[in-house]
């Protein structure tokens, strides 16, 4: 698999997430938080906002690497995988226990996916 291909899918879902974050996290919150608290809601959508600009830059970051030699561009790649495993580790031990997140292994099947994709086109590159 050319990492050009895998490059832009992860660049394009980061970009879509960081959109979704900054445009529609009000509309989002129902779903995340499991509180009527204002000041948690509150919270929670603050946060969003503030990781919105993180996984914009991840996708430009991705994005504007796509022409990369092959070894830089497995190297990114490589960066990606291990920072996305510390993600699920985060996800799999701290926030499936959290009584304040409405929060399931289905919310994160996206992110697993382009792990795997990820893994794939950093095994598979050409």
């Amino acid at each position: 698999m050319k990492t050009k291909i895998s490059l832009s899918i992860i660049a394009a879902f980061n970009l879509l997430q960081a959109a979704a974050m900054l445009f529609f996290t009000g509309d989002m919150l129902g779903t995340i938080v499991n509180s009527d608290n204002a000041e948690v809601i509150r919270m929670c959508e603050v946060m969003h906002y503030g990781l919105a600009p993180a996984l914009l830059i991840i996708g430009l970051i991705l994005l504007f690497c796509r022409n990369a030699a092959i070894d830089t561009a497995k190297n990114i790649l490589l960066a990606y995988i291990l920072g996305v495993l510390v993600l699920m580790y985060v996800f799999l031990t701290v926030m499936t226990n959290e009584p304040l997140l409405n929060f399931s292994i289905p919310t994160i099947i996206p992110d697993i996916a382009m792990l795997l994709l990820a893994i794939f086109g950093y095994l598979k590159a050409k």
